[in-house]
């Protein structure tokens, strides 16, 4: 049985480091041209997404980080490193989180912090945020500039867009008074699985395309830590 924890004596943190990558080599904005498993070339502008709900779990205990959103640009340098703090010593072997944000907030009007409308992630009230956000540009899209534009969300049937992401964990131990840091490799070729961008390059509501990309995008994470991770 898995017990929920949010306090306890001894509390250690996680550092979380987010590396965005295009088929394993760093990702470049702007400039850089990629290909696609299907032989499209790409550069990318954009690339956004929130990670929530985030949780470390082993056999008998489970940690939920509160008022969890994180709002991950790969364009802000800031947004790629984040701490999670109070958290119960012991080894985990699991590390859960969504990518998206889910209905609860989705319903509940303009927040603050990550979730601010300003940013430019939130759509409306009927069709809330939008999780995940990639824009770019390739010869292969007949629009203009030849961009393509992905903002993918829905929390309503049949669209819901959040996805849940469990990776496992080797010897993630969380001690007092210590930060371990957790690298995750964040590979953007894994949006195009599947797709031509000469059929699919303007997804921006909630639909079936939505739903394709979204399945796409939740085999982007990759655990890159060095076994036992480093603390400091």
């Amino acid at each position: 049985m898995i017990v929920s924890i949010q306090f306890a004596t001894a509390q250690g943190a996680l550092g979380l480091q987010i590396i965005p990558v295009f088929n394993g080599k760093p990702l470049i904005l702007n400039d850089k041209m990629y290909g696609t498993e299907n032989g499209d070339s790409v550069s990318i502008e954009v690339f956004k997404f929130y990670m929530s709900s985030i949780s470390l779990r082993n056999e008998s205990k489970r940690f939920a980080e509160k008022s969890s959103y994180h709002l991950v640009d790969a364009e802000d340098s800031s947004s790629l490193n984040f701490k999670i703090e109070n958290i119960p010593e012991a080894e985990y072997s699991l590390l859960t989180f969504n990518i998206g944000v889910d209905s609860t907030a989705s319903v509940s009007g303009a927040m603050g912090g990550a979730l601010d409308p300003s940013i430019g992630m939130y759509w409306a009230w009927n069709t809330g945020y939008i999780d995940a956000k990639l824009v770019g540009h390739s010869p292969s899209c007949n629009t203009m500039h030849h961009q393509f534009d992905f903002h993918i969300g829905g929390y309503k049937e049949p669209y819901i867009t959040l996805r849940k992401v469990t990776l496992p964990l080797t010897a993630c131990v969380i001690s007092k008074g210590h930060t371990t840091l957790l690298t995750l490799n964040v590979d953007v070729a894994t949006w195009f699985s599947g797709i031509h961008l000469t059929a699919m390059n303007n997804v921006v509501i909630p639909s079936l395309e939505a739903l394709k990309i979204a399945d796409n995008y939740m085999e982007m994470f990759e655990n890159n830590t060095k076994k036992g991770g480093q603390k400091k």
